[in-house]
């Protein structure tokens, strides 16, 4: 397994213990915004500038190895590593910070081949957010250890990043070779294998558990709040630089103490882990130091679930492209979703939460504000349903002419059927 951005993270921390000693002495063409900019890749580097200077002469560096050619051979190092993790927004914003020493010594020759991996750096960017498939620079495990024999890590968690090949079943096994090796013939290993709350006081004594669950970064911006599921919400807008030291899941429970139910007795709680660190790291696992919780009740998912098609919806139809040759990759990820959304075989998703909330003495059991949210949101994605099924018509050639029209029968099917539960869909449409 190569931990390339583990590894460029390293370089980066070295850059930066280099450049701060530098600035100390008023000795480089970086100033204290630039060592602010490093911090942004890689935050263990420090914004105290004078102190780092002093400690890193103190640990036997000497004046003689803080150079500036130092500090841009630990870049370029960051550099190459990056650009095999693929991260290639770090990529950018490590030239941004070469560019100026070059600028300085009127080194064209140099400069010209910066801008030049700019500009190829710039296209990997453009590919990357242009692509239908989501881009995936790594996955991301909550680990909590429970049992004496784990000592020190017992009753704590860790977030782990794994290469983003490396599945839920892929981790189990890695970690349960790990750690039955360290089992002695008093203590068994067991993996729990769901995200249930733990009782670590109600586990079996002599006994060890892990407990592994797939969680996703949060973005800065995000309304953790937000009913919607989460269908990989990092692939939208524009890829940044990403540095994460917030996690989440979200585990479906019902009050019965069963873990699925019916529409109208699935709850969900949304679990958000903060880490002690952010990620990429200088290490793939950092220690969880707080945790906190949320529950959405079974209208809150159903209502989460309409909303998350509806923009799904959406955004592939405001998503602007550029130029004529992107119509194709357009045209197969709306008919995509379309057909998730429209066709007659999966009407079922839509008219169950209707029938699970709408129909007869279900209906009486929601508040005001419930019902008219549930209405609404039904409303605006049968809207955008059929605007996306017009848009659709214009993008088809003869070939898909029939596929067109199991869309719009299933369209007229799913109207005719939530015009039982919602009479006003019709004239609304």
């Amino acid at each position: 397994m190569q931990s390339w951005a583990e590894a460029a993270q390293c370089a980066v921390a070295v850059a930066g213990v280099i450049m701060q000693a530098l600035v100390g002495r008023n000795d480089a063409v970086w100033s204290r915004e630039h060592v602010a900019s490093l911090r942004k890749i890689c935050p263990v580097v420090s914004s105290d500038v004078s102190a780092e200077a002093s400690a890193a002469e103190v640990e036997g560096y000497g004046a003689s190895k803080l150079t500036v050619d130092s500090a841009v051979k630990y870049l370029q190092l960051a550099n190459k590593l990056f650009s095999q993790a693929e991260l290639y927004h770090f990529c950018a914003s490590i030239l941004e910070l070469i560019i100026p020493v070059y600028k300085s010594r009127r080194a064209y020759g140099q400069l010209a081949k910066c801008h030049t991996s700019l500009t190829n750096i710039y296209e990997s960017i453009l590919e990357q957010e242009s692509s239908p498939i989501p881009f995936i620079d790594a996955t991301y495990y909550r680990v909590g250890f429970y049992g004496e024999r784990f000592g020190k890590l017992d009753r704590k968690e860790f977030v782990y990043r794994e290469p983003r090949d490396v599945r839920l079943g892929d981790i189990m096994e890695k970690l349960s070779h790990i750690y039955e090796s360290k089992m002695d013939g008093n203590h068994t290993l067991h993996i729990i294998p769901d995200s249930r709350q733990v009782n670590a006081d109600e586990l079996q004594p002599g006994v060890c558990y892990l407990q592994i669950t797939a969680v996703d970064p949060v973005m800065e911006d995000e309304d953790l709040g937000s009913r919607r599921e989460r269908i990989f919400s990092l692939s939208t807008g524009t890829v940044r630089a990403r540095v994460f030291d917030r996690f989440l899941f979200d585990t479906p429970f019902t009050k019965n103490g069963k873990t699925q139910g019916g529409l109208e007795d699935q709850w969900k709680r949304r679990t958000v882990l903060q880490n002690e660190g952010s990620f990429p790291a200088l290490v793939n696992r950092l220690l969880v130091v707080k945790s906190e919780s949320l529950e959405f009740s079974p209208v809150e998912n159903a209502i989460g679930m309409i909303e998350t098609r509806t923009a799904a919806l959406r955004n592939e139809l405001e998503e602007p492209r550029s130029s004529e040759g992107d119509q194709l990759p357009r045209l197969q990820s709306l008919q995509r979703i379309l057909q998730g959304s429209v066709a007659v075989q999966v009407n079922s998703g839509v008219l169950s939460v209707c029938t699970a909330f709408l129909s007869g003495e279900p209906a009486t059991r929601l508040r005001s504000q419930e019902l008219q949210q549930l209405i609404a949101a039904l409303l605006e994605f049968m809207a955008v349903c059929k605007r996306a099924i017009r848009v659709h018509f214009r993008l088809i050639g003869e070939e898909d002419q029939d596929f067109h029209t199991q869309l719009v029968n299933g369209f007229q099917s799913l109207t005719a059927e939530l015009s039982h539960y919602i009479p006003a869909i019709l004239s609304e449409l």
